[in-house]
Parts: structure tokens; C-alpha cells; sequence
């Protein structure tokens, strides 16, 4: 081979390496083009779904607000006008009574949901949460609604307006200076002592304080409210989020997400568990269900010899049957309390003094209390109609019940029940 075919047989290897290196840049070039473009799409389909989370948390404080105000609206006029009339307090409903001092009492186990600041924290959970969202202007917005919400928090906890004149001290200073006889086995008063309660407490200074401090603790309410609603309107506008922007999201975090028919889902054994309770319901698919409730009651046994009261666990278990259907995402239930049977009772005696177990025929007072207890069911309504949805395991059901506060506010609760494994 002569020098020149020497010289462009090397050129010709040199451009083929070239070709090669160039293709390969050139594919891992489109790759990483590839895949940085999905992954900003991912970035932005997330960035847009935080935003939305923020504006339907903000919407909920707001009606969490709202609520709350028309809440002490009502209370309010109850407080007022047994305050007007308490020369009259003996003549008074209880229902009457209880909502003014439920108004007036300072109740350490209720939970204001638009306090909760979970949303929140999932809003600042990124590493830099200003630069994920992708608009500054409506990160600051969401921040400030926030501050807004922990100020007012603030000012519920600290300010004098909204400090109650029966403080739990108090109430229970009360509670402890009445007799066995005026208090039932949960510790709550009866009627009489009640009316004692309200004559003392309606009395009192600081009451007639808290009452006319009403106007001012319903002017910061809404100066909240307002200042909420205008944030939040700019941070729609901010992020172009429109109402069926934040329909879709509530369908997706609400809605019977399993996407199957709850027809296909309900048939099988269900555990719910309560405070004080737990249940187990089967659903056949014949439109019969069977519940199982197991509880333990604590009974308040007065002894006239000892001239003492003692308080008797009694755990049991109650079987009930009864025909379940479904309306579209509505569950019907009607149990039949005449079949209602007691399975399991037993009566723990061990608090009894002796001289009261001498004289204490035990399977008499167990016949008695079974008695009272299925006498009790047979009062209940039979009928109960709760909206039900399922996750998409098809493993998790919600019920999700409304109804009527004594004050006429609307409330919606829900409960999970678990299927059990076969």
C-alpha cells in the first residue's frame, strides 16, 4: 500500500471514530434531554399540586372559621339570655343550660380542626420550600395566611377577651364538693346540681365580662376571615388555580378512591374500633349483616346498708342482625333489636365490701343488668344511613355521617373501619 491509500485509510478510521463518538454523544445528549424534560414535568405537576394543597387547607380554615363563629353566635344568645333570667335558672331545659356553659366552660378536650398545622408542615417540608414552589410571591402569601392563623391562636390563648370564666379548676373544685348522690358513675352532674353550677357561675363577674366581650372576640374573628379570604384569592390568580382545579383535587384526596363499585367491596367481616367499643360487622352478600359489640360499662351500685357507692366493670359482648342496602355511595342499615342477644356478661364484684357480697346474689344482678341493657338497645333507631368510600386496596371503608349540632350547625364526621383477614 502506497503513502496516500496509507494516509486515507487513517482518515477514513479517524472520521468513523468521530461518527461513533459524535452518534454516542449525541444519544446520551437526547437521554439526558429525555429525562430532565420528564422530570420537570414531574417537577411542575408537583409544585402545582402543593399550591393547590395550600389554597383548599386555607379554604378550610376559613370555613373552620366560619363555623366557629356561627357557633358562638348561637351560644352566645343562649348565654345571654340565661344570664338575663337567672332567677329563673330552676325552670330552665338542661339542653338550655348545658350549650350556656358549654359556652362559658373552658373545655380542655376540644379540637378546633382549623388549628391542625399538618398541611402546613407539608408545605415546608421541602429543603428549600420557596424555591420548589416556583413562585415566590405566592409562597410568601401562604406563609402569611399561616402566621395570620398561629397569631390568632396566639391571641385565643393569651388575651384576656377570650379567657372563659369557668375555668377547668374551678369546675372541678365544684364537681368535688358535691355528694355521691349529686354525680352519676362518669362524674358528670345531675339536673339539680347542674342548676347549682349555672346559679353559681352566672353569678359571677367575670361572666357578665365574657358576655360583653362577645362583639370583640367576633370583630377579631372575622378581621381573620377577611384577611384569609384576600390571600387566598391571590394565590389563585397567583398560580391561575381555578375552582375545578381544587374540585378535582378534593375528589381525589376524598372520593371512593379504589374507583370499583362499593357493591363489589362491601361483602366481609369489618372491624371498627371506638373509644369505648369495638364492633365487628359482617356483610353478606344477601343483604343480611350481623354485628358484634363488644364494651365494657362501668355501673354505679348504690348500697344503702354501707351508705356507700361502688363502681362495677361490666365487659360484654351483643350480637345483632339485620339488612343492609346501598343507594349509589349510601349505606342503609336497619338493625333488628328483637333478636338482640347478650353472648358474653360478666360482672366484676371484686370492688363490693364484704358484707354487701354476703348478701349479693350474683347471677340475679347479672339477669337484672342483661335486662337493662337490651331494654336500652330496643330504645335505639334502628335505622342508620352513612356515606360510605374505600381506598384502593379495597382493605379501608369510611363512613362519613352529618349531622345537627343542638345549636343547628351542620357536622360531618367519619369513621374507618378495617376488613378482617379470612
Amino acid at each position: 500500500m502506497n503513502e496516500p491509500e496509507k494516509k486515507q485509510t487513517r482518515y477514513t478510521w479517524l472520521i468513523q471514530l468521530l461518527i461513533s463518538i459524535f452518534g454516542t454523544a449525541i444519544g446520551v445528549g437526547l437521554t439526558f434531554f429525555a429525562n430532565n424534560a420528564v422530570e420537570k414535568k414531574h417537577q411542575m405537576a408537583a409544585q402545582r399540586e402543593t399550591a393547590i394543597m395550600a389554597v383548599c387547607d386555607i379554604d378550610e380554615i376559613v370555613q373552620g372559621l366560619k363555623e366557629e363563629t356561627a357557633f358562638e353566635d348561637s351560644l352566645f344568645k343562649v348565654a345571654m339570655y340565661v344570664s338575663s333570667h337567672q332567677e329563673t335558672i330552676d325552670s330552665f331545659s338542661m339542653d338550655t343550660l348545658n350549650m350556656a356553659f358549654n359556652y362559658l366552660s373552658d373545655n380542655p378536650m376540644t379540637v378546633k380542626g382549623w388549628t391542625a398545622d399538618t398541611k402546613e408542615n407539608a408545605f415546608n417540608s421541602g429543603i428549600d420550600a420557596r424555591m420548589n414552589i416556583g413562585n415566590n410571591q405566592f409562597y410568601d402569601n401562604v406563609q402569611s395566611c399561616y402566621y395570620v392563623r398561629r397569631s390568632l391562636i396566639k391571641v385565643m390563648e393569651e388575651a384576656p377577651m377570650f379567657r372563659r370564666p369557668i375555668s377547668k379548676e374551678d369546675y372541678e373544685e365544684f364537681l368535688q364538693k358535691l355528694g355521691p348522690d349529686d354525680i352519676d358513675q362518669k362524674g358528670t352532674p345531675n339536673p339539680e346540681a347542674m342548676r347549682k353550677a349555672m346559679k353559681q357561675f352566672m353569678s359571677q363577674g367575670a361572666t357578665a365580662l365574657y358576655i360583653k366581650r362577645y362583639f370583640s372576640r367576633r370583630d377579631t374573628y372575622n378581621q381573620v376571615i377577611n384577611e384569609l379570604e384576600r390571600l387566598n384569592r391571590e394565590n389563585r390568580l397567583l398560580m391561575n388555580i381555578t375552582d375545578e382545579d381544587v374540585e378535582a383535587y378534593i375528589k381525589r384526596n376524598t372520593a371512593n378512591v379504589s374507583g370499583q363499585d362499593p357493591a363489589d367491596l362491601i361483602a366481609g367481616a369489618w372491624d371498627l374500633n371506638l373509644n369505648d367499643s369495638r364492633n365487628v360487622y359482617i356483610f353478606h352478600e344477601n343483604n343480611t349483616f350481623e354485628r358484634t359489640l363488644s364494651i365494657e360499662s362501668q355501673m354505679q351500685l348504690k348500697l344503702e346498708q354501707e351508705q356507700k357507692e361502688v363502681l362495677l366493670l361490666a365487659p360484654m359482648d351483643i350480637y345483632v342482625p339485620g339488612r343492609w342496602e346501598l343507594d349509589s355511595n349510601k349505606l342503609i342499615t336497619v338493625h333488628d333489636f328483637s333478636k338482640a342477644e347478650v353472648r358474653s356478661f360478666d360482672l366484676d364484684v371484686s370492688n363490693l365490701p364484704q358484707t354487701a357480697l354476703d348478701r349479693f346474689d350474683s347471677l340475679d344482678g347479672k339477669k337484672n343488668m342483661i335486662d337493662y341493657f337490651l331494654n336500652m338497645l330496643r330504645q335505639q333507631n334502628p335505622r342508620e344511613e352513612v356515606v360510605i368510600s374505600f381506598d384502593k386496596s379495597g382493605n379501608t371503608m369510611v363512613w362519613t355521617k352529618e349531622g345537627t349540632t343542638p345549636t343547628g350547625q351542620k357536622q360531618t364526621t367519619s369513621i374507618q373501619l378495617y376488613r378482617k383477614p379470612e
